[in-house]
């Protein structure tokens, strides 16, 4: 008995313990997002956030969209929705910061 609880005990940390990531790709439309500008405020706001794969961030101005992989295990769609609001670009259904748009460059208001 005792042996089938330990064997019980190791097969469950090691189940939890496997899952240190979960990959995923989303898609977030930033209307503004109208030139190399806004581009790069909008790349700059990525950057700052924990969990977002720097080198697979894709862009499409003429779509107005950003391909965003992240880590979902330490952040949300929202999360990244919300940083990118709060760099003055709408995102998605989440408005612009309104301080934030204001400080943009005029290329992109």
């Amino acid at each position: 008995m005792r042996k089938s609880a330990v064997f019980l005990l190791v097969l469950l940390l090691a189940a939890v313990s496997c899952r240190r990531h979960d990959i995923r790709t989303v898609l977030i439309r930033v209307p503004q997002m109208k030139n190399e500008v806004c581009v790069e405020e909008v790349r700059r706001a990525l950057a700052r956030v924990d969990g977002v794969r720097k080198a697979e961030t894709a862009f499409d101005l003429e779509r107005r969209h950003v391909t965003v992989t992240y880590d979902s295990l330490k952040l949300s769609m929202k999360n990244i929705e919300f940083a990118v609001a709060e760099a003055g670009f709408a995102a998605n259904e989440v408005p612009a910061d309104d301080k934030a748009r204001a400080a943009l460059p005029e290329a992109c208001r």
